[in-house]
């Protein structure tokens, strides 16, 4: 069995990612295209395009903890 992000055509990862790009909320994108926003986001994270909060915490936490 595939996992659901193997199935997506090129063409619509890329769409997916120049829509996030281009503004759109993960939210908008997956009412868009049928999906739910939580399956946006994880696509757009495994193809390294959005970082989320707690992620973005952390490196700046790292961040901080270096200059100590």
């Amino acid at each position: 069995m595939k996992a659901i992000w193997e199935s997506w055509p090129d063409w619509l990862t890329q769409a997916v990612i120049a829509a996030y790009q281009g503004g759109k909320h993960p939210a908008e994108i997956g009412a868009t295209i049928g999906r739910r926003e939580g399956v946006i986001r994880g696509k757009l994270i495994r193809e390294g395009v959005y970082i989320s909060a707690a992620a973005q915490r952390k490196v700046i936490i790292a961040q901080a903890e270096e200059g100590f």
